[in-house]
């Protein structure tokens, strides 16, 4: 469907392009006309011809393993076809981009302009997500059950399409606009779930096909001192496909009941937005908007109410004041039971009781300072505290009835010399009582930046962040008994570096570096199973780390002023594992044989391209992706692969 929306576009783009070239070459007057014109000292629109290019060519796709060494392509070969057009008139503005890569991987955009009062612009852009097939492996009394075959491939095929269109009121600024995002997600993936009355792990194939669409409409206009918008949105989540999954199972009595549920979804919402008009020392915003969805399957209905203005004060060219206010209010509402239903035994149900949902209130204050006490130096400070008041909260025993966070930060901007700037950054938060055990009580945060071009030919980048965050007391449910336990440690913190350096006038290299690294240190306690049984005492401080490298080198070489030619490596090595210290873990098998992970990938690049006389150019483009599983891991899922990918292109410029 949408590759014949997009052929329409395309169709009726080309028509009217050659519609608005004649008409720009009609309304400018030839060379002589022009020159009386100019005499006359009227304007003359400058004739400016159409610029179209075709490109056409074919993919050539190898594929050694694991299709993840390349996540995000269609791994088969096929043909490649381009396009751009661009025409500019005096009333007319056109432009048309495409590129398919294949059946799978595609991208368009056109966008349309006449004078100011027609603004259009419709993208899309497509591509597919390869999934890996992980084996279950059967341990201790834990059996695996593969009802997927073991060779099966899996992967999504997601599109993104926007669609955007404007009109305004001619010699009058009024307008109205519609909008339309719609993603649509296609293909197959593998379900994994665990079968709690015969306590059996299950994988197996699961036909996926969701919609999400959001379409608004709204208009908005200056209206004396202020400028006003009014919008109203819908919103659609739809599923086809594998909607709910059936298996046979003990609920009170032997049966099949549906499982895995992808509940449809929808929503509607209004917003009013109001901003002042001038643009002197004092502006002021404001904006409401009400949301009401509803989940179309459990019947669960909720009401979301915003509120928010802004105010900005400039009492000097040096100073300036922002202080924003934020309310919102979240009312959920679910029915009082649901009823389960034996399929194979229709009149045979289940009724069971559903906690009532949480409904909250949450105010946020916020206030920034921005001073620019000399020239090229900025500072900045500001304040936030936001309240949250929960109501139902104590069937959920865990959550607490309100939440209070403050969060304070400094930042300033200096250039220091010619070429060379710094960018410091520090953010300090405090949370008194959290909802969830992975949010802090308390966190600090801090970005330093540098950028230095010491000459024209080099430019230097680095970027360092480290975050440290504490919890003092967590909270885990068994049953509806609260069980405690003691803390929850979080160190994080990243570089990232680049160095760019032009060696000829022709010739450029470009090296860069990225570091990641997380630790999380946390008490943690275990449910048990069919045949385990929980484990209530606190296991200490456990830890769990990942580390990710990136090394990156790319060349640039262009010969002749008709050669182009390209060259890059990227490297990145990952690794995580968890660190359980319990005896009682490693019981039949280590938990942390699970959780090992150590990955290479690495990808070559080059490319390539030649300007012939006339117009035409031919280009080559290779790539060799290859993943690599390094962790020891008797229970591995992960699978090497190798992909190699070779793109020939000829184009046509008119």
């Amino acid at each position: 469907m949408k590759k014949i929306i997009l052929l329409i576009i395309l169709i009726s783009g080309f028509c009217i392009s050659g519609a608005y070239a004649q008409e720009a070459e009609q309304t400018v007057s030839p060379d002589a006309e022009q020159a009386e014109s100019v005499q006359s000292e009227v304007y003359v629109f400058p004739v400016i011809k159409p610029e179209f290019t075709l490109t056409g060519g074919y993919r050539y796709v190898h594929v050694n393993g694991s299709r993840s060494a390349e996540e995000f392509e269609y791994l088969h070969n096929s043909l490649m076809l381009g396009g751009e057009l661009r025409t500019v008139s005096l009333h007319h503005r056109l432009h048309l981009d495409l590129d398919i890569r294949n059946e799978k991987d595609y991208y368009g955009d056109i966008s349309y302009a006449y004078k100011d009062l027609i603004l259009f612009r419709a993208v899309n852009s497509t591509l597919f997500h390869n999934l890996d097939n992980i084996r279950l492996f059967t341990f201790g009394s834990m059996p695996a059950e593969n009802r997927d075959s073991a060779d099966e491939t899996y992967g999504l095929n997601v599109g993104i399409s926007d669609i955007f269109l404007r009109i305004k009121a001619p010699d009058f600024p009024a307008h109205l606009y519609f909008e339309g995002n719609f993603v649509d997600k296609d293909g197959d993936v593998q379900q994994k779930y665990y079968k709690y009355s015969t306590a059996t792990r299950i994988s197996e194939k699961r036909d996926i096909d969701l919609q999400t669409s959001v379409y608004t409409v709204g208009a908005n206009s200056h209206l004396g001192p202020v400028e006003v918008d009014f919008s109203h949105s819908e919103k659609r989540f739809d599923v086809d496909g594998d909607k709910v999954l059936i298996d046979s199972a003990v609920r009170g009595t032997p049966g099949t009941y549906y499982h895995n549920r992808i509940p449809e979804l929808k929503s509607s919402s209004n917003s009013l937005k109001l901003h002042t008009s001038f643009t002197g020392s004092l502006v002021a915003s404001a904006t409401l908007s009400k949301t009401d969805k509803e989940n179309r399957d459990s019947g669960v209905t909720a009401d979301y109410l915003f509120a928010a203005s802004e105010i900005t004060w400039m009492p000097l060219t040096k100073l300036t004041f922002f202080l924003k206010y934020r309310h919102q209010e979240r009312d959920i509402d679910s029915p009082d039971t649901v009823t389960i239903q034996n399929l194979a035994d229709p009149f045979n149900t289940t009724t069971m009781v559903v906690k009532d949902s949480i409904t909250s209130i949450s105010d946020t204050v916020s206030g920034t300072v921005r001073y620019r006490p000399l020239k090229g130096f900025i500072l900045k400070a500001g304040y936030a505290y936001d309240d949250i008041r929960r109501n139902k909260a104590e069937e959920w025993h865990v959550i607490p009835d309100s939440t209070q966070r403050q969060k304070l930060s400094l930042s300033g901007d200096a250039r220091i010399l010619a070429g060379l700037k710094l960018k410091a950054q520090y953010i300090h938060k405090e949370i008194n009582n959290p909802a969830t055990n992975i949010e802090p009580d308390r966190s600090d945060e801090g970005i330093l930046t540098l950028s230095w071009i010491p000459f024209s030919r080099l430019n230097t980048f680095l970027s360092y962040g480290i975050k440290e965050e504490e919890r003092d007391s967590l909270r885990f449910l068994n049953g509806t008994e609260v069980l405690n336990a003691d803390n929850r440690k979080v160190n994080n913190d990243r570089v990232v570096g680049t160095v760019s350096y032009v060696l000829l006038r022709n010739l450029s290299v470009t090296a860069s570096y990225a570091y990641m690294h997380n630790k999380v240190k946390q008490d943690i306690m275990y449910s048990g199973d069919n045949n385990h049984p929980p484990i209530l005492t606190p296991i200490d401080l456990v830890p769990y780390k990942t580390t990710s490298r990136n090394y990156s080198f790319d060349i640039n070489y262009s010969p002749k002023s008709f050669i182009s030619l390209n060259g890059g490596i990227s490297h990145t090595l990952s690794k995580g594992t968890f660190y359980p210290s319990d005896a009682a873990l490693t019981q039949p098998v280590s938990i942390a044989s699970f959780s090992e992970l150590k990955i290479r990938e690495t990808t070559y690049s080059a490319s390539g391209e030649y300007q012939f006389k006339g117009g035409f150019t031919a280009g080559i483009q290779y790539r060799y992706s290859t993943l690599t599983d390094e962790a020891d891991n008797p229970y591995d899922d992960v699978n090497d692969g190798r992909v190699t990918i070779v793109l020939l292109t000829l184009s046509k410029k008119w």
